[in-house]
């Protein structure tokens, strides 16, 4: 026995290390392979079709080649086949057969390696083939999958897990609120000038002095001026003067210009001589000449530098005679201003001396300057500097200059009576006659303060009223006032793991990259989209008499233009452009478009022979005809009227014996219509059904005797008509305009009442402000535009496809409400379109599952059965409720014969092709 043993663990000991290496070499593989695959994958590009005949393939790449679509279908036949024969052929089933059999046809006869192919597996299929169900092959198959324990036990121990991990993105789901700022205008201000002027040059001691020269230039003298005032017999005579140089950053040049004397004369500079007289200094002393000489020397050197400066002069005199020179400097004025303000008495002084230029003041109003030293020709010289200031060098007064009033005033008085909120201006509309009047209580309803205080985030602010002045006196501000919503979600990872003796299997030696989305609350906004687009379908008449569409035009989620005004000035506002705050009937409409998008999922389900699904489309759809764009656009459901219903337990037989065919089409509308009765009352019951041409509901919500009778209809009567989403909003709309009456402004017009319900479904897409009047030039009637849509995702998509096909929402003064046309859906990159706050209104408004409710609104019985608002409990079938999808499909597979029917698909495969 010990020998035994110690052989087959020899065995084994030798074995390991191969079966090891085996599996470390699959795993090494396996790694390469998904490196391979990746960078495959990432150097891959799709072919581009030119458009006349061939594609592109491998497009801006080493490898870029072209080929005709010919070559890669042979069964054309035609070199100049294009992408287009293939596209026109789907959803067109006659087409499709047809081109089938021509292909057939030509490969039955044509010289080609494909034909030969084909004639092959035809001819073969002609051949007769033996039954090989008896066959020792398939039943050794057979007994192996009649007994696999043993089998199974090699690949046992494998697990699949599973784990869900909950997550959440914020989202913004705006509320937009408006609000008219106006700047404040005081009755009366008073306007100073502050002006200081430092001094260039101060005088010390000495003969001398200075004095202006005109604008920026200043004379010193050196002696006195004077004529005579020296009598002698060649006597000398001597000045000397001391000037101190303050600025000397702001002298730019000093010249000894001028110099007079009688008989002789010298002139220096820090005891250097920088001058002698033309008469010179030697020789007879009396010349019998008063000199009058202009040296224009450079003397800039003595005042480049702060600190005192000291000037002489001598004079050689015989008889009477005088002496003395003249130094001219010229300076940088802006360097000995310190200070030039204009200060107002008040904060908003300005916007009263606007006012009054602007003209948008009453009569009286005035500005004027009531100190102004300076001289005719606008300049002045400073008492303390000695400079001289002229207006060019100041400050511009806080005026226009059409007032008169120069920058030289040193006070400017302002008074006037300045009117923004223009009381006592009266405008008729559809709601009648109304005036401006201040609010009982002094205070406005609603400010851009008492936004901001609310923690309201501004968004923009666009100016109505811009004036001479510049200022902008009244504004239209926006301000978001929404919330941050967080969208739920759920991801999923699953690992498989194999502990089993065979390795690698599942996911052992290898991980496994899944790229698929698990992102439900993304696949959830992409299926609203297209369960909305087949109910907000609108197109134009190519022949209006004989009521026939032309499908070139026709367009998904269209919008139509809205207004709302905005009247007077922030103490007297009208503002029908105010939306009640809270969205206080979101949530019910979109419970309403929910309920509607399944019954017309199921309705258009539903075999396209049905009544009811005739009767349905009528109103759903403005465009019917086999093979168009929309209809090509659409997924293919082929269901039956048990899908409807909800049960496995009726035949056709059944159905047509009962009459439930018949009777469906009451029957549904009959729950749709008792459901909106209850949910949103009277007022919107009848905005959608009639009985008879009159009213379907009574005031508590209920169906009349008439409706209750099988006289019930979409439409007719008082009711509205039009596509199936334009119908439930302008329905909807009627309910909510009795709430914002109450909330609203008297002398606000029906149709602002409507947008102000559409703007609380979130469904118009603002597109700014526009003057639409204005009074003494500044604006009192503002209108603010919109394109409003029939639901919120509809106006999303807008936003964010337009943009991509280059299209806008025009403008406020004309706004373009237009859709999306079918035919542009395929230009459509669909993975830039964000439905992030499509997802958030769903959140929002509790149509969104969570893990917290997911279990109780995403099961089969919630989803199809009982739960349903499609149970057929009254419908009269067998059935005790709706059953849900998983037991009607185990409902129709009872006593089938899987086997039997996959043979019989097999012999009829083999009668195929040409006979």
């Amino acid at each position: 026995m010990t020998q035994i043993l110690s052989a087959i663990l020899c065995v084994s000991l030798a074995w390991t290390p191969f079966g090891v290496s085996w599996a470390d070499a699959i795993q090494a593989a396996g790694r390469d392979g998904q490196q391979l695959g990746q960078q495959v994958l990432g150097g891959f590009a799709f072919p581009l079709d030119t458009g006349i005949g061939t594609l592109t393939l491998n497009p801006g790449t080493a490898q870029e080649s072209a080929i005709s679509i010919g070559t890669l279908f042979p069964d054309t036949n035609s070199a100049s086949t294009t992408t287009s024969d293939f596209a026109n052929l789907y959803g067109n089933n006659p087409g499709t057969l047809a081109a089938g059999l021509d292909a057939q046809t030509a490969l039955n006869g044509e010289t080609s390696f494909t034909g030969e192919a084909y004639r092959t597996l035809v001819d073969n299929a002609h051949q007769s083939h033996p039954d090989l169900q008896a066959d020792p092959i398939w039943q050794n198959g057979d007994q192996v999958f009649a007994d696999f324990t043993p089998w199974a036990q090699s690949f046992s121990d494998c697990t699949t897990t599973t784990t869900q991990t909950e997550t959440q993105q914020s989202v913004r789901v705006p509320d937009y609120q408006l609000c008219l700022r106006q700047p404040t205008v005081p009755q009366s201000c008073t306007a100073t000038h502050q002006v200081n002027v430092q001094p260039l040059i101060r005088f010390v001691s000495g003969d001398g002095g200075f004095s202006s020269c005109g604008p920026g230039c200043m004379d010193l003298y050196v002696g006195r001026v004077g004529d005579d005032y020296w009598e002698s017999d060649c006597g000398l005579f001597t000045w000397q003067v001391k000037y101190e140089v303050l600025h000397p950053e702001a002298i730019t040049s000093a010249t000894l210009e001028y110099v007079k004397y009688d008989d002789h004369t010298r002139v220096y500079y820090d005891n250097q001589l920088i001058y002698t007289g033309a008469s010179g200094w030697f020789g007879d002393c009396e010349l019998y000449t008063s000199w009058n000489e202009y040296p224009n020397t450079n003397v800039l050197y003595a005042f480049n530098s702060s600190g005192i400066k000291v000037f002489k002069e001598e004079t050689r005199v015989s008889g009477r005679g005088e002496g003395y020179s003249r130094i001219r400097l010229r300076y940088d004025l802006s360097k000995l201003i310190t200070q030039d303000e204009w200060s107002w008495s008040g904060p908003n002084c300005q916007n009263l001396a606007n006012a009054i230029t602007d003209g948008i003041c009453q009569a009286g109003s005035q500005l004027s300057c009531t100190n102004d030293p300076a001289n005719a020709s606008g300049c002045y010289v400073d008492p303390t500097s000695q400079v001289m200031v002229c207006g060019t060098d100041l400050a511009q007064a806080p005026v226009a200059r059409s007032t008169g009033i120069r920058n030289t005033c040193m006070n400017i008085q302002a008074s006037g009576s300045c009117d923004l909120n223009q009381y006592g201006q009266c405008w008729t509309d559809t709601a009648g006659t109304h005036c401006l009047e201040p609010p009982a209580n002094g205070i406005p309803n609603k400010t851009c303060a008492s936004l901001e205080s609310q923690g309201c985030s501004f968004i923009k602010s666009q100016c109505t009223s811009v004036l001479l002045s510049g200022t902008c006196w009244d504004s239209v501000d926006t301000y978001d006032c929404g919330q941050t919503v967080g969208i739920p979600g759920i991801q999923s990872n699953t690992q498989q793991q194999c502990a089993g003796p065979i390795r690698c299997m599942g996911e052992d030696c290898i991980s496994v990259n899944r790229t698929q989305s698990q992102d439900f609350s993304k696949a959830v906004a992409l299926l609203n989209s297209a369960q909305q687009m087949a109910m907000d379908l609108d197109c134009d008449y190519a022949n209006a008499d004989l009521q026939q569409k032309d499908p070139t035009t026709c367009q998904v989620f269209q919008g139509k233009p809205a207004s709302c005004k905005m009247v007077g000035g922030a103490l007297s506002l009208v503002d029908c452009c105010e939306t009640p705050s809270g969205a206080m009937g979101l949530g019910r409409y979109i419970d309403l478009l929910i309920a509607t998008s399944q019954m017309d999922s199921t309705v258009m389900a539903m075999d396209s022979t049905s009544a009811i699904r005739g009767a349905w489309e009528t109103m759903r759809t403005p465009f019917t005809l086999a093979g168009d764009a929309w209809n090509s656009f659409q997924a293919d459901f082929a269901s039956t009227v048990n899908d409807l219903v909800g049960t496995d337990m009726l035949s056709t037989n059944d159905i047509a014996s009962q009459g439930l065919l018949d009777s469906l089409k009451g029957e549904l509308m009959k729950s749709v219509a008792e459901w909106i009765g209850q949910t949103f009352g009277q007022a919107a019951g009848n905005a959608l059904f009639s009985a008879g041409g009159q009213a379907a509901f009574d005031a508590a919500g209920n169906l009349t005797p008439a409706a209750q009778s099988g006289g019930l209809q979409l439409g007719g009567g008082a009711a509205f008509a039009g596509q199936l989403l334009s119908t439930l909003m302008a329905a909807y709309t009627a309910v909510m305009i009795i709430i914002m009456i109450i909330q609203m402004v008297y002398s606000c017009e029906e149709p602002e009442y409507e947008l102000a319900a559409k703007k609380q479904l979130k469904v118009c897409t603002d597109l700014g402000t526009y003057c639409e009047s204005k009074v003494a030039g500044v604006c009192w009637v503002r209108k603010e535009s919109y394109c409003c849509y029939n639901s919120p995702l509809a106006r999303i998509l807008n936003e964010q496809i337009k943009p991509q096909l280059g299209m806008d929402f025009g403008t406020p003064e004309s706004p373009s409400c237009t859709g999306i046309k079918v035919g542009d859906l395929d230009r459509v990159d669909w993975t830039q379109v964000n439905l992030d706050e499509w997802l958030a209104i769903l959140a929002q408004t509790g149509h969104l599952p969570s893990a917290a409710n997911a279990a109780s609104m995403l099961n089969l019985d919630q989803l199809t059965g009982t739960g349903s608002r499609l149970n057929p409990q009254k419908y009269g079938a067998a059935s005790s409720g709706r059953q849900d999808t998983l037991t009607r499909t185990q409902g129709r597979m009872t006593d089938l014969d899987v086997p039997t029917v996959k043979r019989q698909s097999e012999l009829e495969g083999w009668g195929m092709g040409p006979q």
